[in-house]
């Protein structure tokens, strides 16, 4: 099994190739979302850097977020339509949010490196992920493919719904968090 310094330098090279891919991609077709991706991804790169070890992995789940962060590159548009740009930037700022206040105990892996009630967590027990969901949706619906677009829309909704039922399951104190915060998702339906 890797250490969690070989987890966190593939993490970091990850990203960091996941940040140069977009990167690209932004330039090759220019939209403020395109951009806001490939920063994304190279901030999850730093973050990646500075994380705290993990008190327990999952290897399953690290492949479930490895694919849902590669799925949104594949269908770019040349731009953004304007009605996607609100959803996006605002899924964008929950997902920063979250981010930096999860600070060294983010991962892209279910992993236990400890929970936290502040910041967006105290209103979804999983911000991020709505935050990544509604990012990468204005993403994927910005191509003009409409079918490969649903198809990658429900391909990322079910893989952030995998991952959250993996991560509830490995993280101590979770059935505490969960009467401190309700929603893990969505307030009011999930």
């Amino acid at each position: 099994m890797l250490s969690n310094h070989l987890r966190d330098l593939a993490g970091f090279a990850f990203f960091a190739f996941a940040a140069l891919v977009s990167g690209v991609a932004a330039w090759e077709h220019p939209s403020l979302l395109a951009w806001l991706y490939a920063f994304h991804n190279l901030l999850l790169s730093w973050f990646y850097a500075r994380r705290k070890p993990a008190e327990r992995y999952d290897r399953c789940g690290l492949w479930l977020g490895m694919i849902a962060a590669l799925l949104p590159v594949i269908p770019y548009s040349d731009a953004a339509p304007w009605y996607l740009l609100v959803p996006g930037l605002a899924g964008y700022g929950l997902c920063l949010w979250a981010l930096v206040t999860l600070g060294p105990r983010f991962g892209i892996a279910p992993a236990d490196r400890g929970l936290t009630a502040q910041g967006p967590y105290r209103f979804l027990r999983h911000p991020m992920y709505l935050g990544e969901l509604i990012f990468r949706l204005a993403l994927v619906f910005a191509s003009s493919n409409l079918l490969l677009s649903g198809l990658l829309a429900l391909t990322l909704a079910g893989i952030q719904v995998w991952r959250i039922r993996r991560e509830e399951a490995l993280i101590q104190g979770y059935a505490c968090y969960c009467k401190i915060v309700r929603w893990r998702l969505v307030p009011g339906v999930w």
